[in-house]
């Protein structure tokens, strides 16, 4: 008889039911509790999803319950320790929420860890499984459009919290590509957080990949934008591509992709643990896309080119803070939950 597994989840708000649905919609997996340090929510959620195990201490929740799975559905800066918190207490998988953490030392030290206890470590960069994706990946692999190809890729929402995907998505379209060099420039002038964590303005970067491929990243460039279709260009054609789909514009003509049906993120996880492929989302890969965003906040912190390798622990946009360099005017405000900025003030003593 195929094994069952018991997941358990931190963080009950917002993306916590994505999660929720990944282990409803599985056949050997089963939602067994809940935790978070808000009461309310955490009666909320758990009501909603009928969950009778519920927690105010992660701790205690990992002690106790001693799931298979947990999923970290916190604030970015608690994400490193409590991944680490699960492995040590027996898990054999845990699903992080991106970004992996605020600077570069600390999710590598859970990406570490995790190695060391063979502990699943994946990141919930769910958007590898986008069907669109997988077609324009499909196409450029294929030689499409030749190579070497460009993407701009441009979006809102801070470079931790949207960048990550999209970086970590140009990444699997380009075959997982480790980067070559980087070159960028960010704005802050508001004294702005993102759940808690330092968030620039604006930012704009230029990311060079093995193979000659390149990217364009451009965050809260234009007031408002969020999501669009984007296009990766190359010497002999044009891929227009979004979430959905993937249209090809090359010698052949124009010709709309039928994209191949995904496993869901779940799947491939199990699939993994029970001795199968490595899961796309493996939190060694996606460490790669939290070193790039690292190295960009470090190119506009020093104005030049920064290439591989690079193990810089802190954050540079930190550092940057801390050293007065980006002077900012006005309050405090967090462009996503006022209540994790509160939560960082009696922490971390940010934005006071």
């Amino acid at each position: 008889m195929a094994q069952t597994y018991r997941a358990a989840l931190v963080g009950t708000h917002g993306i916590s039911n994505t999660h929720a649905g990944y282990y409803k919609n599985h056949p050997r997996v089963e939602l067994v509790a809940g935790c978070d340090i808000n009461e309310e929510n955490l009666n909320t959620w758990c009501d909603a999803q009928g969950i009778e195990q519920r927690y105010l201490d992660y701790e205690k929740m990992l002690a106790e319950v001693q799931p298979d799975i947990v999923s970290v559905c916190t604030w970015n800066s608690t994400h490193p320790e409590l991944t680490i918190a699960a492995a040590e207490a027996g898990a054999t998988a845990v699903i992080s929420e991106k970004p992996m953490g605020e600077d570069y030392g600390a999710p590598a030290d859970a990406v570490a860890r995790c190695a060391e206890l063979g502990c699943k470590m994946v990141v919930h960069h769910q958007t590898r499984f986008s069907p669109g994706y997988n077609a324009a990946k499909k196409l450029i692999a294929e030689g499409a459009v030749g190579s070497p190809v460009s993407v701009h890729w441009n979006s809102g929402g801070g470079l931790l919290n949207i960048g990550s995907h999209l970086i970590d998505n140009c990444r699997w379209i380009y075959g997982d590509a480790m980067w070559t060099s980087i070159f960028a420039t960010i704005e802050r002038k508001r004294n702005g957080y993102e759940r808690g964590t330092w968030c620039e303005d604006r930012t704009h970067a230029l990311i060079e990949f093995e193979g000659g491929h390149s990217m364009v990243l451009s965050i809260d460039i234009v007031p408002g934008q969020k999501y669009s279709d984007w296009s990766f260009v190359g010497p002999e054609g044009v891929i227009h591509f979004n979430r959905a789909g993937a249209v090809c514009r090359n010698a052949e003509g124009t010709h709309e992709v039928e994209p191949e049906p995904q496993p869901s993120f779940l799947e491939e996880l199990v699939d993994w643990m029970e001795g199968g492929p490595e899961h796309r989302n493996i939190a060694s890969g996606a460490l790669v896309a939290q070193q790039i965003m690292m190295a960009i906040y470090e190119s506009a912190r020093t104005r030049s080119l920064i290439e591989p390798p690079y193990d810089k622990r802190q954050s540079p946009l930190e550092e940057m803070i801390d050293s007065g360099e980006l002077a900012v005017e006005g309050e405090a405000v967090d462009i996503r939950r006022p209540e994790a900025l509160v939560y960082a003030q009696e922490r971390y003593g940010r934005g006071t």
